[in-house]
């Protein structure tokens, strides 16, 4: 039940956030220019997708985290790129310019509810955080964009799997959250009193719920954050 619930751990992508609606094809335009690919912008959207879905495959089975230089790096392989000289210096220079496009196309809100949601949550004295797999952003991209569109202030601390080296559904990334959430509560918090909230049944349920804690899976369509303290006693079976 919510009046049980002391901690309050967050997805963020189609949780909180979804991606801003040109900012794939711009980067998939950048990255044929500063890479010299002779190949359209679309055919890059495609590699991008197909690539996403195989490395999020790969961490959700493995646990690990695979960065987004190696996803980038992998791209560049399908697209039949020799990669003997690439340097991780072109890798990083691709980044940053990656990371002033994601701010000019960026993410927004899932729903003009959350920040006040958020306010009101910490308000009532729950403790909180976002909890998220990487792929392409990283982390410390993630956490700018928290700040800018006002997420931030609402979270006592952000997880991202890239900084971390573990991706859910493995119990190294809640652990990671469990360990700040009772440092928090000066060390008076059970896996009980912990739910995550997501949209992924997988990665979200399944496996906040083999960590011991309890899971809310929401959807666009009918549980969504609009409507969480009804359904924060409603726990995914």
């Amino acid at each position: 039940m919510i009046q049980e619930t002391k901690h309050i751990s967050f997805d963020l992508w189609l949780t909180l956030i979804r991606s801003g609606k040109d900012f794939k094809t711009e980067k998939a335009k950048l990255f044929c220019s500063f890479f010299d690919l002779p190949v359209e912008a679309d055919q890059v959207v495609k590699v991008f997708r197909e690539t996403d879905l195989l490395v999020n495959r790969i961490n959700e089975t493995v646990g690990k985290n695979v960065d987004a230089f190696e996803m980038y790096m992998l791209c560049l392989h399908r697209l039949g790129v020799d990669m003997q000289g690439l340097r991780l210096e072109s890798l990083e220079e691709f980044y940053q310019l990656t990371e002033q496009l994601f701010f000019r196309h960026p993410p927004e809100l899932l729903n003009p509810e959350i920040l006040p949601l958020l306010a009101a949550l910490k308000a009532r004295g729950y403790t909180t955080n976002i909890t998220s797999n990487t792929g392409y952003i990283k982390g410390r991209l993630l956490r700018k964009l928290m700040e800018a569109n006002g997420v931030a202030q609402y979270m006592d601390f952000q997880i991202y799997s890239d900084e971390v080296g573990a991706s859910k559904p493995s119990p190294r990334i809640f652990e990671h959250m469990y360990r700040q959430a009772k440092e928090l509560q000066a060390g008076n918090l059970s896996k009980q009193q912990i739910i995550h909230i997501g949209d992924n049944r997988l990665t979200d349920v399944e496996g906040a719920k083999a960590f011991g804690i309890h899971a809310l899976l929401i959807n666009e369509q009918s549980i969504t954050l609009k409507n969480i303290e009804d359904e924060l006693s409603i726990f995914v079976a």
